[in-house]
Parts: structure tokens; C-alpha cells; sequence
């Protein structure tokens, strides 16, 4: 009788806990609510808090082991991850693996990764812009919902959650599950108990500014922190008796009197959460428990501090009084009480159904040529990303998914970017050597991509500053799968041309190009490309200053045709780790003003990096050129190659050496200092490089024949900025020459 009256007694309060709850939060299934004669049900609710989400897995661990029975699970933000995880079926170590194994940086950062990108997409990384960062249309400029994209996060979550259909729900899931996040129109919370797992838990942590609101069933949605941090109410609402809140929260610290306007708008966002969990910590209990892990300072984005989070969430949960827990144990129903089925995806789909969402314009027969749609393994992990890359770098996609269904069939979807078809990017270049010689250049360029509903895309870009440039371009790709492509462009460049022999200054020269050109090729896959290149142009050289006695201005009209073979695997254009890159090209150009005279051209560069210890990169780089005129009326900056400069025997001044044959070789090792996988931070770099050379100088200065190999050794210091990579070092070599420089921008 005495148990009876117990068990009336909780249900009782339990009535009353529910109407209580109903007033306050969003109306959500039962999980929790089963029969409570053979025991109570235990929530387990996590916080959010990013990286501290770390130490909720220490605490979990801690759990497990004690075997305290979790009949559901509910999170917010990271702690929604948590959750997912846990509630999918990984284990509290396998958990801790994943936050300890992944470089959460590179992730938050949601670049897509240089080997998933198009060959033409690799080329133009050179001139280092950023990102898409505004949209252009006729009501303005659209700009970014957020910093950083999800995409890269999307995939991690995808593939690790693989066995849970997107049309889940997750009440079915080992645990069931709720996410929480915050509907961006009302401001109230909004518990995901059903559909896509993955994309409930990105909507679940999209921090505001950070990432774009997620949008779901055509509703947007940011971080669930900022409505419900610590979603007790929601527990309380499933139909739980006991609660465990894992809080990793931290009260707002005392605003000082120069406060800022940034720090003004984060207190109020801080004081606002902490509100709402002060709200969610009055529903708990006696005999509920209420743990604050995160005992050794770990901050919101220190991912990379994961282990030891772990390691501290776990020696606070051991040190925390056991008979509470054990009180729990004997008062909770067992786990095997639930009257659940765990889902999975059918390991051989009923019907293999492909269904397509396309949001873009691309034609639905090109998507599917393009990845090969009809031989891809869906269930083959390696397989379906290597098809996501394939549109991936295609291009015009924001974000490229593919999910399973609970019957089998693939759901691929393709969404569009959300700033629109006509993108924005910016840039600036600049460098210096501080003995006077300095160029700058801002970078702009506006692209419209897909071009069509074959894809490809149209661009307009200019740089001002040292040099003057226009440029306007067409990349549209042909055939059924996209692979060949027609490139034409138009350009005009203004470049202002100093040369210096030596210590010698022997002038400085305004070349005017104005010209066409096509490009025919075929792309093999990301990683290379052939091409037939045609171009017409007209040159025009003429002196600013020169100590060349009797000198008059030169111009010349040509046409050209090439052969281009490139291919390239590097995973980084500035301090690469793996990867090789090989280009060859060989043209021939014919002067339209005296048809006798042609100038052959032969080009040839091989770059090869490595990974050979922890944080440390070695590259090696070889080229060979070579120019054939036949006429001594050389044309300055069209000519000769102009050697000198960092990466290119850096003893000497940028482009003080012109020679019409030369060999090169450097072998180059650095160190990243900064420890890899923070999400905020600028990574530094030290560097040494060891260069030879042997030039042939052109004929038209008369500084001699075939010179003896040429020798420089460059320390450098370097950070890997938004704005492209920054270097600040100095070069010395046989020639006694000494060179400090700093480049901020392209350097190969």
C-alpha cells in the first residue's frame, strides 16, 4: 500500500509538472512517459556551450560506467550533438573520440576543402579573394547570414549519423531524443522530435553571426541557447521524474565602464540566456541532480582543449557524492523497461529510389551525369561523398547532402546559394622590400553563377593600384557531364614595370596589353585539366624613367596558340602538406606587324609537399622556362621572365633579374606554431628555404652569357590571414646580396 501511495504521489506531481510545463514550452510527445510501476524515468539534459560540451562527456562517461539507466535525452546547441550521438547509439569514449580526433577549426571554419574544388575554382584561389561575402541584386546587396558555413559540419554529422533516416522518429532512435532550438520570428523554443536528425541538431547550434539560421519546414532557426540553454522544462514536459542536468553554463561576467558596443550586445545576449536558465533551474527537484562540469576554464571555442574537458568532466562527476546516483538506480525503471525498436537504414533499399530537391537551376540530366549518378553505391560512405564533391565543385550550390530514407530511397538535395546568383568578392595584394621598391593592388570581382542551366559562370573583375587590370571572363562547361569546357576572355592591364639589375635601377616602364583569348580543354576530374589557348593582343611599352641611353617605346600585335596540361592535388595554395602540382604549357605567337618574327615559349613547374611530423611541412619545387625570340626588339615584362623576389631567389629585388632561360630549384621546410584546430585564430608560421638557380640573362641588357648556378637561403615569419598569407623575412645569397622583404598575398 505504502508503494502504491508512492507511485500515486508521482503521479500526481508529474500531472501537475506537465500543465505547469505545457504553459511555457512547445507542446512535445511523451518519450519519458511510460509506466511508472516499474520505476521512474531518468532525463538526461545538456546544456549548451560549445567546446565545453567536452566536459559533459568526462561526466558521461562516468554515467555509463555506474550504469545509471537514461530513458531519454534532450540538448541544446553542442550539447544537442552530445545528445544525438549518444541517443544514436555511440558510446560516452566513442563521443570523446570524435571531439578529440576531428579538427573542429577547419570545420567551424566550413571551407570547402581545396580537392573538392573545380580546376578553374583552384586557379583563381591564387589571387587570394574572399569568400562570397555579399549577394548583388536589384533590391541591393545581400550579405552573409553568418561567417561561417555548416557544410563541412553538415557532412561530418551526416556520415556519423548514417544509420538514422532522415524521416526519423526520435523517439525511435537507442535513447529517444529531443534538440532544441530558437525560432528566429518568435523567439520561443522549438523542440525537433521528428524528420532529420542532422539537420535538427545543426539548427540546435547555429550561433547567430557565426553560421546562417537553418531553415526547416520554411521556418529559420538559430541556437536553442538563446531560449532554453538548459531545456529542464522540456524534460519535465516528456514525461520525466528524475532529471540530470549536465550545465556547462557560466553566469555573465561584471561589464566594465569602457564597455563596447560589441561587448554591449554580447552581455545582453549573455544576461538573456543566463535569464532563461535560471527559469529552467527552478523546475528542478529534490532528488534530481544539477552538475557543473566544466571545472578547469574550458572556453566556448577551445575544441582543441577536448581531451583535457573530457578529463575533467570525468574526475568532477568521480568526485561527486555516488549516492545520489545510486539513490537513482534503485528508484528508476530499467532501460530495458522501454517499449522501444531502434531504427536503421534498410541495408538493401526496397525500391533504390533517387528523389532530387533542387533548388538551383542546374538541369536535373547534367546533376545526374556529372556524379555518375546511376553506378553510385549509396551505401558506400566513400562513394556518396566523392558524388557530393562532384557537384560540390561544380559549383553554384551552397550546400550538397545526401540522405537515406527510412525505406531505402536516397534523397539528394541541392541547396541554392543563399545570396543569390550574382556573388561579390574582395582582396587586396601588397608587398615591399624597404629600400623603396612597393606595389599594392585591391582585388575585386563579381561572378553569376550557375551561368546556366548547364552550369559554368560569367565574371567581371578589376584590380587597382600599382597595376591596373579589367577582366571580364566566361567558364562554360559542355556535354552531358560538364567535363569540357570553352573559356573566353577579355582583358585590359596597365602594369607598371621596375627593373633593377644588381643594385643597379635600370628603369621603370608602363606596359599596356589589350587582348582576347579562348580556351578549349576538358577537365579530368577536380585535379587537372588539358586545353587548347588562342590569343590576340596588342602591347605597348613605354618609359617612365630609364638609364637605357636612346631608348624609344616598342609595340607589337600577335596572335598565339598554346597547349596546356595541368594537374593538381595540393591541399593548400600557401603552406601546403600534401599534394603535388605539375604544369606544362608550350605556345608559339606570331608578331602581326613583321610576320617573320615568332617567340616561342616553353614552361614547366613541378611543386611535391609533405607532412613529416607534427606541424612541421616540407616543399620542393622545380622549374624550368624558356623564351625563343627572334628579334632583339624584346617587349620589357612580355619578353624575359623577370626572376627575384620571396620563392623566386629571394636575394634579389621583386623581378630584378630578366632572363630568357633559366633553371630553378628550392627545397623549403617550415613549422606551424599556433596549435592546429582552434576556431578563432590566426595561425603563424616559421620558415627556412633553400634556393639554386641557373640563368641565362636576356641579351637585350648585355650582362653577359650563361651565368654558374645562383644560390639563396630566406628565413621567414608567416600568419595565415583572411585576407591571404602575410610573410616577413629576410634572403641572402653567393652574390652578397641581402634582402628583407614582406608580401601579403600570392607568392608562388
Amino acid at each position: 500500500m505504502k508503494k502504491l501511495n508512492y507511485f500515486n504521489s508521482i503521479i500526481f506531481a508529474k500531472v501537475i509538472t506537465l500543465f505547469v510545463c505545457a504553459m511555457v514550452v512547445p507542446s512535445v510527445g511523451y518519450a519519458c512517459d511510460f509506466n511508472d510501476e516499474d520505476g521512474l524515468d531518468v532525463a538526461l539534459v545538456l546544456s549548451g556551450g560549445g567546446a565545453k560540451a567536452s566536459t559533459q562527456i568526462g561526466a558521461l562517461q562516468v554515467l555509463e560506467e555506474m550504469e545509471v539507466p537514461i530513458h531519454c535525452i534532450i540538448g541544446t546547441s553542442m550539447g544537442a550533438v552530445v545528445g544525438a550521438f549518444y541517443s544514436a547509439g555511440y558510446s560516452a569514449d566513442e563521443i570523446g573520440d570524435i571531439f578529440t580526433e576531428n579538427n573542429w577549426g577547419r570545420l567551424f571554419a566550413g571551407i570547402v576543402q581545396r580537392n573538392e574544388k573545380s580546376y578553374v575554382e583552384k586557379n583563381r584561389e591564387a589571387d587570394y579573394l574572399s569568400g562570397n561575402i555579399a549577394g548583388i541584386s536589384e533590391q541591393g546587396a545581400q550579405l552573409l547570414g553568418g561567417i561561417n558555413s555548416m557544410q563541412r559540419l553538415k557532412g561530418l554529422y551526416r556520415h556519423l549519423l548514417r544509420d538514422v533516416p532522415i524521416d526519423a522518429h526520435f523517439d525511435q532512435l537507442n535513447i529517444p531524443f529531443r534538440a532544441v532550438a530558437t525560432d528566429l520570428q518568435s523567439g520561443e523554443a522549438k523542440v525537433f522530435e521528428r524528420g532529420d536528425l542532422v539537420e535538427s541538431i545543426l539548427a540546435s547550434m547555429a550561433v547567430p553571426g557565426i553560421f546562417a539560421p537553418r531553415k526547416i519546414n520554411d521556418r529559420l532557426y538559430i541556437d536553442g541557447g538563446v531560449s532554453s540553454t538548459l531545456p529542464i522544462r522540456t524534460a519535465k514536459a516528456m514525461g520525466a521524474d528524475i532529471i540530470i542536468a549536465l550545465d556547462v553554463s557560466e553566469e555573465p561576467p561584471k561589464p566594465n565602464a569602457n564597455i563596447s558596443v560589441t561587448q554591449t550586445f554580447d552581455q545582453l545576449v549573455n544576461v538573456i540566456i543566463w535569464q532563461n536558465l535560471q527559469q529552467d533551474l527552478s523546475f528542478l527537484q529534490q532528488g534530481d541532480v544539477h552538475w557543473k562540469p566544466n571545472t578547469v576554464g574550458i572556453k566556448t571555442a577551445s575544441y582543441e582543449r577536448s581531451a583535457k574537458g573530457i578529463e575533467a568532466g570525468r574526475q568532477y562527476a568521480l568526485t561527486q557524492p555516488h549516492q545520489v546516483l545510486q539513490s537513482i538506480i534503485n528508484r528508476a525503471a530499467p532501460r530495458n523497461a522501454r517499449p522501444l525498436k531502434t531504427i536503421k537504414v534498410d541495408q538493401k533499399p526496397a525500391s533504390n529510389k533517387i528523389l532530387i530537391r533542387n533548388e538551383g537551376i542546374i538541369k536535373e540530366n547534367i546533376i545526374k551525369s556529372r556524379g555518375n549518378i546511376d553506378n553510385v553505391d549509396w551505401l558506400d560512405v566513400e562513394k556518396s561523398k566523392k558524388f557530393r564533391n562532384e557537384l560540390m565543385a561544380f559549383g553554384g550550390f551552397e550546400e550538397v547532402d545526401i540522405g537515406k530514407k527510412s525505406n531505402g530511397d536516397i534523397e539528394l538535395n541541392l541547396k541554392k546559394d543563399r545570396l543569390g546568383r550574382n556573388l561579390l568578392q574582395l582582396g587586396f595584394n601588397t608587398s615591399s622590400d624597404f629600400k623603396g621598391d612597393s606595389d599594392f593592388s585591391f582585388l575585386a570581382r563579381i561572378t553569376r553563377k550557375p551561368l546556366s542551366e548547364y552550369g559554368g559562370d560569367f565574371s567581371l573583375s578589376g584590380e587597382f593600384g600599382t597595376n591596373i587590370a579589367l577582366n571580364a571572363s566566361i567558364y562554360q562547361p559542355i556535354g552531358n557531364d560538364g567535363r569540357f569546357f570553352f573559356q573566353p576572355e577579355l582583358y585590359a592591364r596597365w602594369d607598371r614595370e621596375s627593373l633593377t639589375i644588381g643594385d643597379e635601377r635600370i628603369g621603370d616602364f608602363l606596359v599596356r596589353k589589350l587582348g582576347v583569348q579562348l580556351g578549349l580543354g576538358r577537365e579530368l576530374g577536380t585535379w587537372g585539366l588539358v586545353a587548347v589557348e588562342t590569343e590576340i593582343n596588342r602591347i605597348k611599352a613605354d618609359d617612365i624613367v630609364t638609364t637605357i641611353e636612346n631608348f624609344t617605346s616598342s609595340s607589337s600585335s600577335r596572335i598565339g596558340v598554346g597547349l596546356v596540361f595541368e594537374s593538381d592535388t595540393l591541399n593548400r595554395t600557401d603552406w601546403p602538406t600534401s599534394g603535388n602540382l605539375l604544369s606544362l604549357k608550350i605556345a608559339r605567337s606570331f608578331d602581326l606587324d613583321a610576320t617573320s618574327i615568332n617567340t616561342d615559349r616553353y614552361d614547366a613547374s613541378f611543386i611535391s609537399a609533405f607532412n613529416i611530423a607534427n606541424n612541421y611541412g616540407v616543399l620542393f619545387h622545380a622549374q624550368y622556362g624558356e623564351i625563343e625570340h627572334e628579334s632583339n626588339a624584346v617587349i620589357v615584362g612580355v619578353d624575359f621572365y623577370q626572376l627575384g623576389g620571396f620563392r623566386q631567389l629571394g636575394q634579389f629585388r621583386n623581378g630584378s633579374i630578366p632572363v630568357t632561360k633559366f633553371g630553378y630549384a628550392s627545397i623549403e621546410t617550415f613549422k606551424r606554431l599556433s596549435e592546429d584546430g582552434k576556431i578563432f585564430s590566426i595561425p603563424a608560421y616559421v620558415g627556412v628555404i633553400g634556393e639554386v638557380a641557373r640563368i641565362a640573362p636576356s641579351d637585350f641588357f648585355n650582362i653577359g652569357q650563361e651565368k654558374d648556378n645562383t644560390i639563396t637561403g630566406t628565413l621567414y615569419f608567416g600568419l595565415d590571414t583572411a585576407i591571404g598569407p602575410f610573410f616577413i623575412g629576410a634572403s641572402y645569397g653567393d652574390q652578397d646580396f641581402l634582402e628583407v622583404f614582406f608580401k601579403l598575398g600570392k607568392t608562388f
